[in-house]
């Protein structure tokens, strides 16, 4: 898969919905068409998607990744850092989202 980010998503998913740029070489694009064969729905889903980027930019585990011999592809931004369940939080992206927030 090619490399991901938020600034590059909302680039490209926005340049979609504008009709601007090379959006339709991007993952977001491809997947998303993939996924719904109705333009309608394509481009809700590509709305959807800005929103949520956008709503959760402030959250940090959202921007990074802990990359290291345990996790040399990263850990998905704290989601493969299992932690003791507490309140249905079971890793530290969801205490972030769900609790901290």
């Amino acid at each position: 898969m090619d490399t991901v980010d938020n600034v590059d998503a909302l680039n490209m998913l926005t340049g979609w919905l504008v009709d601007s740029g090379d959006y339709k070489e991007s993952t977001y694009y491809q997947q998303i068409v993939k996924a719904f064969p109705v333009v309608e729905d394509q481009k809700a889903f590509a709305l959807r998607l800005i929103i949520h980027y956008v709503g959760d930019i402030h959250q940090p585990l959202h921007a990074t990744a802990l990359v290291d011999s345990h996790y040399p592809k990263g850990d998905a931004g704290g989601n493969f850092e299992h932690i003791p369940a507490q309140d249905g939080v079971t890793n530290l992206h969801s205490v972030w989202d769900s609790v901290i927030y």
